[in-house]
């Protein structure tokens, strides 16, 4: 059997941590938090070279952290007419870093509604998720030079969700940080087509599997875990900021294993809203989604 997809539905790939590439069925590009660079601290994660970017039309900002933020000025520099969204408090943040140009950014804040003939994205508030160390603006100034790591803190202090609608109408919601209760009320009842969600051993089971009921997507692809293997692999003491549960339930001789834990994920994910499937995308990899139709035999 093959399948027949009708012109409409989107094409996308996963570049790494909560980095995506959108395609719309008109064939306007969407970059989500492209860390193309995938590298902290010495570290790789999927890195992806700019070249092979041929086309953005929309860069769409979560919040500034490196990991989500750290090429958006050579990204910018290399398509100078891409439309720009950003959170409000972290734009003059954002230009100071990298030397944006502000010309066709858009300082987006919770509440918002912005439209375009091709394009509607809705704005969410969000939150980081949380740290047993918590977050404190002392604990983001650079010691050595004793300035504000400015993608540090505003990236800590505000996060913003998303619900895009394409051009054909395909909805996607790009979510990102803690599973609290405020968030399952706040997302109730949107049903898009895809939602993608971070992932995080710092988040709790149940309430990531409620929020997915309260959301009823057809699908969830999961994303930043990828970053987070990478961690605890070359930083054990990394671990240390989950929960008990899922120390108890997912260090195996020191090591997490994050297969055991995305099995777990699903099957609690599956159990709340049966209808839901759970996409785990190959780094890089295209995929299409869309309405088709095939002949049954």
């Amino acid at each position: 059997m093959r399948e027949h997809f009708l012109k409409n539905g989107i094409t996308m790939r996963w570049y790494n941590t909560a980095g995506f590439e959108i395609v719309m069925a008109n064939g306007k590009h969407i970059l989500l938090d492209p860390f193309l660079s995938g590298e902290i601290n010495g570290l790789p994660c999927d890195p992806f070279d700019l070249d092979q970017v041929e086309q953005c039309d929309y860069l769409i900002l979560s919040h500034i952290h490196l990991d989500h933020a750290a090429d958006v000025g050579r990204i910018q520099k290399k398509f100078p007419g891409l439309r720009m969204f950003v959170g409000d408090l972290s734009a003059d943040p954002l230009c100071q870093w990298q030397d944006i140009d502000c010309s066709r950014m858009y300082r987006v804040r919770p509440g918002e509604d912005i439209q375009f003939g091709e394009l509607r994205i809705q704005v969410f508030a969000g939150r980081h998720t949380e740290s047993k160390r918590g977050a404190f603006r002392k604990k983001s100034m650079d010691a050595q030079t004793g300035t504000l790591k400015l993608d540090d803190w505003f990236g800590s202090l505000e996060l913003q969700n998303y619900l895009l609608t394409a051009c054909d109408g395909t909805k996607i919601l790009v979510w990102a940080g803690m599973t609290s209760e405020d968030q399952i009320y706040r997302f109730a009842g949107l049903q898009p087509d895809i939602a993608l969600m971070h992932v995080s051993p710092k988040q709790d089971f149940e309430e990531f599997a409620n929020l997915v009921k309260a959301i009823n997507p057809k699908i969830i692809i999961p994303h930043h875990y990828d970053c987070t293997e990478v961690l605890f692999k070359a930083i054990p003491d990394a671990m240390k900021d989950m929960s008990e549960e899922n120390k108890r339930n997912f260090i195996i001789n020191g090591t997490f294993d994050f297969n055991r834990y995305m099995a777990a994920l699903e099957e609690a994910c599956q159990e709340k809203n049966p209808t839901t499937a759970l996409l785990k995308p190959e780094h890089h990899q295209w995929y299409r989604f869309g309405f088709c139709w095939e002949k049954m035999q």
